[in-house]
């Protein structure tokens, strides 16, 4: 990921760290576009929740401190990941009689002559089976853990409640998953910043001693004969780019299927929503989650369970209101990634099989994801690790395929300015293809 990353921060001429205030105005004036603002809610629906939540929680448990430092790291790479796999995607549209579909394996399938087809076969699958387990079980496992510590629920009855409600926006189709999005996500965005941020004010004379401890378990090394494979090798810094990854979804192509069925008409402000989505996933939410988790308890090393460390920081800082504010965000959130989540797998489901009716995927989804929650969080995320790493594979091995094709398109749309890519090609810097 930092290597494909770092190559098209070359190729694309470091745009949003030499020039972040044209970008900055060129996002806002994208976010004024109603379709473009809709295509990013249900982005973010797709990634909020279980990546800033629980996805830290069990990096801070496994990782240590250290991994929230490397989880910004990833960050930068994944700004330029993600816009790449959104503009390569919306330059493949395929306009079928209900609609227009987009995504990786489009894009994958027209890009190699031999391998294309199978390639493309493989990421649509994989895309459905984390569309069973990341985008759906592991958010019930959200619920269901933090219910039963506020409220003692028991998990079958959470379970039944929301795969009623799931069934409800899954059933009315693409709109109304777009339009459940559209409010949902903001909301409990908002809500989310408030509460995270009253724990940091509330314990800010913690927050310069936690910071040193980020900084120091993040360049940490169990000895110095462990050299630099220990240190590459280290728990915080796997933990942290893997929860980068499970966070901002960056590298696997997967929002990309959110960005390719919209029908934004201007180019770039579809690719800009997602260097967009990966500041407010990674580099908000998250450094809030992770922050306001420390402060309320340094020593994370002595939980299991990530939904049990969140639970007792927030309770520990904000009482009970922190706990029932806590399940209502992580509810919201974790519907609005369910219900993206069998859209991004429906979609997969109609690349692979073009003649079978949706339905067939509609009842397999909501037979298996709520069977697939009984694995547990640990199970599930080491299942997504190895999924995202499968996608991730084939959408940068695409990505630096399609370099020049992304440089182009960023050209045109205005992104990268053409009279300096003209001048480092004529210095001899890049070499044509």
């Amino acid at each position: 990921m930092t290597v494909v990353g770092l190559f098209l921060l070359f190729r694309l001429k470091f745009f949003y760290i030499l020039h972040p205030l044209r970008i900055i105005k060129n996002t806002v004036g994208a976010l004024k576009d109603r379709e473009a603002f809709r295509s990013l809610c249900l982005a973010l629906a797709g990634t909020l929740g279980v990546g800033n939540i629980l996805g830290v929680s069990v990096g801070l448990i496994l990782g240590g401190p250290g991994s929230l430092f490397w989880m910004l790291v990833s960050s930068i790479f994944a700004m330029v990941l993600k816009y790449s796999e959104v503009t390569l995607c919306k330059s493949y549209p395929v306009h079928g009689f209900d609609g227009t579909h987009g995504g990786m394996m489009y894009a994958v399938r027209s890009s190699y002559t031999r391998l294309g087809g199978i390639l493309s076969i493989i990421y649509a699958a994989a895309t459905v089976l984390l569309s069973l387990t990341m985008g759906s079980s592991l958010q019930l496992v959200s619920v269901t853990g933090i219910s039963r510590e506020i409220f003692n629920t028991p998990p079958y009855i959470v379970i039944v409640l929301f795969v009623v409600a799931v069934a409800f926006a899954v059933l009315g189709g693409a709109k109304i998953i777009g339009k459940i999005t559209a409010i949902c996500i903001p909301l409990t965005t908002i809500i989310y910043i408030i509460m995270t941020l009253s724990i940091l004010v509330i314990r800010s004379s913690e927050l310069p001693s936690v910071l040193l401890l980020v900084l120091d378990d993040a360049f940490s090394m169990d000895g110095i004969s462990g050299g630099i494979l220990g240190f590459i090798l280290s728990g915080s810094l796997r933990e942290g780019y893997c929860r980068g990854i499970l966070s901002n979804e960056a590298g696997a192509g997967t929002s990309s299927t959110a960005h390719g069925a919209s029908s934004i008409l201007s180019p770039s402000a579809c690719w800009l929503m997602g260097m967009v989505e990966v500041f407010f996933d990674t580099v908000l939410l998250c450094s809030l989650t992770g922050l306001s988790v420390l402060v309320a308890i340094p020593d994370v090393t002595r939980y299991e369970s990530g939904m049990k460390l969140v639970y007792d920081a927030f309770s520990s800082v904000l009482g009970s209101f922190g706990s029932i504010a806590l399940l209502l965000s992580i509810i919201i959130f974790a519907y609005s990634t369910i219900v993206c989540w069998y859209f991004y797998g429906s979609e997969a489901y109609s690349f692979l099989c073009k003649r079978r009716p949706r339905i067939f995927f509609t009842a397999l989804f909501l037979l298996l994801f709520p069977a697939f929650a009984l694995l547990g969080e640990i199970v599930l995320i080491g299942i997504t690790d190895i999924l995202l790493l499968l996608l991730t594979l084939i959408t940068c091995a695409t990505l630096i395929k399609n370099s020049d094709r992304v440089r182009t398109l960023s050209e045109s749309g205005g992104i990268v300015s053409r009279a300096l890519t003209r001048g480092i090609k004529e210095s001899g810097f890049w070499t044509k293809r």
